[in-house]
């Protein structure tokens, strides 16, 4: 219970970052740059049981000031999941008002494969690789269609 509640207390911080930033930059703030990644192994994809109750999300998160967005998107996979991974391809751009964000971000999404590591849970949530076919789980966030599209690429 304290996960959840130290998880919502720091996202809404950054919610509250971003809305003064905001206000004092008079609209004129970018939106920060995000990453996620696809992971596939075995028909599976590797998702985020989200502690907040959202449901279910692809391992990512915020870039840091030094980072390519390659460098970001495995440190944040390692972080979240355990894993190590190989970035096989980015798999799109998300951006704009998006559905369950309340952070405006733009968000690069990735295909990639794990080659190390051990499964592990984070702050975020506990993970676990999804037949997404068959259990058919909640997105918390709109990476459905984009999942969906991908699911034939063999990464």
């Amino acid at each position: 219970m304290a996960k959840k509640w130290l998880f919502l207390f720091l996202r809404l911080l950054v919610v509250l970052f971003q809305r003064v930033l905001y206000i004092f930059t008079v609209g004129q703030l970018p939106p920060f740059a995000t990453v996620s990644v696809v992971v596939r192994y075995n028909g599976k994809v590797l998702l985020i049981d989200r502690v907040d109750g959202k449901g279910w999300s692809l391992p990512g998160g915020f870039m840091r000031m030094h980072e390519t967005t390659i460098e970001a998107v495995k440190r944040e996979t390692r972080e979240e999941t355990g894993l190590e991974i190989e970035v096989t391809g980015i798999l799109g751009v998300l951006s704009g008002r998006r559905a369950g964000t309340a952070i405006r971000s733009v968000e690069i999404v990735y295909a990639a494969r794990p080659i190390a590591g051990q499964l592990k849970g984070s702050l975020e949530g506990e993970c676990r690789w999804v037949d997404i076919e068959n259990e058919k789980p909640n997105f918390a966030f709109d990476y459905k269609d984009l999942i969906w599209r991908t699911r034939g690429a063999s990464v």
